[in-house]
């Protein structure tokens, strides 16, 4: 059945065109234009998709107490623009030589991904902030040799342009959604002592723990954790924003380091650890995130879990 979601239709090649087409009118534009013209297109989405709005101005609410839903509402609205943005500069940032491209994007703290590659290898750990894809692009730009673990897009033609892009600058995909398992894909690769980029903070449809999030249940994936304590590789937490001129700014933070022995407690006690990261992101800058995604879809099924395993609380 997986693998028939996948399957391409004459309806995902007219989506593909379309895309294609979208592309190549913002890659004429100038950079700040092309920016500009994507948030306001994405922003204009509140008029249309009134109830994930709506969704969104909940979810923060519900993360922010203190927070007046008017100030919920201006930052769901900066979320969703901020889409439109991230589609703009990836598609002008995949046409650009290296050099041009380091003066949009830079990355504080490469040389410690630079060391891991050459000493043990490690795990990038990122969320959906501000420009997550600019980050992967910038770590092959600045010499690191890594790979991501994403999920694959349901329409195939689509999928394969990005993930072409994705890697213009050199780099692979292991994919969560497929057939194959890409657990010992990830394991071979690490034991090359390279690069793996892994998001966690969107919710896990399986092989899930619960944890706290904001203050709410969320399900979310271990595979990083599991992947680090199994490997004893380092996780390098990886923050990402824009400066006041648009400047795609990504900080690579000091190396967090697993327990020495495997056990399900340690899984979910590291991963507590790691979604330590995204709460503190989320409270810098609220507006940042990927609101967009119904990230607590699965509170209800966490809890009564939660309640019947008490022992697996962290």
């Amino acid at each position: 059945m997986e693998k028939a979601r996948f399957q391409k239709t004459p309806f995902h090649f007219i989506q593909y065109i379309a895309l294609k087409i979208f592309c190549v009118l913002f890659d004429l534009l100038p950079y700040k234009i092309a920016v500009w013209l994507g948030r306001k297109a994405t922003g204009s989405v509140r008029f249309v998709m009134k109830k994930r709005i709506n969704r969104s101005v909940y979810d923060i609410c519900r993360a922010f107490p203190d927070m007046t839903e008017e100030e919920a509402q201006a930052v769901a609205l900066e979320s969703w623009r901020n889409m439109g943005g991230i589609l703009a500069e990836f598609i002008k940032l995949t046409h650009m030589k290296p050099e041009q491209f380091k003066k949009h994007c830079r990355i504080i703290g490469a040389e410690k991904m630079l060391n891991a590659q050459d000493t043990t290898g490690g795990i990038i750990h990122i969320g959906h902030f501000t420009n997550w894809e600019a980050f992967g692009l910038a770590g092959a730009v600045y010499g690191v040799d890594k790979a991501v673990l994403a999920q694959r897009v349901d329409n195939p033609y689509v999928d394969e342009e990005t993930n072409r892009l994705r890697n213009i600058f050199t780099g692979r995909t292991f994919y969560s959604n497929n057939e194959d398992k890409p657990f010992f894909a990830c394991m071979r690769w690490l034991k090359k002592k390279k690069m793996l980029g892994i998001l966690i903070d969107q919710n896990a449809g399986s092989s899930e723990v619960w944890l706290p999030f904001m203050g709410r249940t969320a399900a979310f994936s271990p595979i990083t954790a599991l992947l680090s304590i199994k490997m004893q590789v380092p996780v390098f937490p990886v923050r990402v924003w824009r400066e006041k001129d648009g400047t795609i700014v990504s900080e690579v933070m000091d190396p967090v380091y697993p327990p020495k022995e495997y056990s399900m407690d340690h899984v979910r006690k590291f991963t507590k650890t790691l979604v330590r990261y995204y709460e503190d992101w989320l409270r810098a800058d609220p507006a940042s995130w990927l609101w967009a995604h119904n990230r607590w879809k699965r509170e209800a099924e966490g809890n009564a879990y939660l309640a019947q395993h008490p022992e697996e609380r962290v």
